[in-house]
């Protein structure tokens, strides 16, 4: 019996091939001595394995690297000489500008950049009419840009409203968007108020917002809901924005549009005043109605002006 010295398979064998590795068996059941006899002789006999030894020889120094270093000094002379000696030409060729590529130089109108408006139009001291003041190419207005309109707060409502409304349902203004109604409250033209106006009322829309109308007067204070046939009237103090007031005339309004199944309709307000009212007195009313109006969802303004009578 034999395990194979390689593999350590047991072949239960002496003789033949190991069956696990392949290897013979008979030699390595030799003694050591003999399987390492093989490695007692040499490969070559040193005597005659030995050749003649190669002869070494030192290269000898060349001269190219110097002559090398010589020509790049004397051709970087050579260059600034003819450098500093000569003057050289300069070339400008003629540029041909096109007349379409020409961009005139736009002044930038810094009003609507302070406003914050695409176009703005201001009006004129009795507010019968407006100059349009932009950055924009009025020739190429693109859908949805936002318009907006400014004056001083000593003008007359019912001028300021009147051209305001006649802008906005206009052919012009079919592809604009009414953005704020602003107004001058010192000389210098720094200060303003502002509010947000909203489209007219179109009756061709899908949906159709419920319109509540508020309406300051000296004695009175209105939240008018055509729509449900509800008017609610509040005695006041005198005209402009009264909290107390104000909040016990929207409380009711506020009520009836909540039982009432609008279907998630947005509300417009819209603000009416007496037609002797100043512009900045009307916007300062708005001021203080849009905060509360803003924490409802509702959404204005419309400022219109009327005649009111005892």
């Amino acid at each position: 019996m034999m395990r194979c010295r390689n593999c350590g398979h047991d072949n239960h064998r002496n003789t033949g091939n190991c069956d696990n590795c392949g290897f013979r068996l008979e030699p390595q059941a030799d003694s050591m001595k003999d399987q390492r006899a093989a490695l007692q002789k040499p490969l070559y006999d040193g005597k005659s394995s030995n050749g003649k030894a190669p002869e070494l020889t030192t290269p000898k120094n060349g001269r190219a690297g110097f002559i090398g270093l010589m020509v790049f000094i004397l051709g970087t002379a050579g260059a600034l000489l003819i450098v500093s000696s000569f003057d050289r030409a300069e070339y400008e060729p003629e540029v041909e500008i096109a007349h379409d590529l020409v961009e005139e130089e736009i002044p930038v109108d810094s009003l609507p950049i302070m406003l914050g408006t695409d176009i703005v139009y201001v009006f004129n001291a009795e507010g019968t009419s407006a100059s349009p003041r932009t950055n924009v190419d009025l020739s190429l207005i693109p859908e949805g840009t936002g318009v907006s309109f400014l004056g001083n707060g000593s003008m007359s409502i019912q001028p300021v409203v009147n051209y305001m409304l006649q802008k906005i349902s206009s052919n012009d203004f079919r592809m604009l968007a009414p953005d704020s109604l602003f107004a001058w409250t010192d000389s210098t033209e720094t200060d303003y108020m502002a509010i947000s106006i909203l489209p007219l009322l179109d009756d061709s829309a899908d949906v159709q917002p419920v319109e509540l109308k508020i309406l300051f007067t000296d004695q009175w204070f209105r939240c008018i809901i055509e729509e449900f046939n509800k008017d609610i009237v509040e005695p006041s103090e005198g005209y402009g924005f009264d909290e107390r007031v104000f909040r016990r005339g929207m409380d009711q309004a506020v009520r009836t549009i909540s039982r009432r199944n609008t279907d998630e309709r947005p509300v417009y307000v819209t603000l009416l005043f007496p037609s002797e009212s100043t512009f900045g007195d009307a916007m300062e009313i708005a001021e203080s109605v849009f905060v509360r109006i803003d924490s409802l969802g509702y959404e204005g303004f419309n400022i219109k002006w009327v005649n009111v009578t005892n």
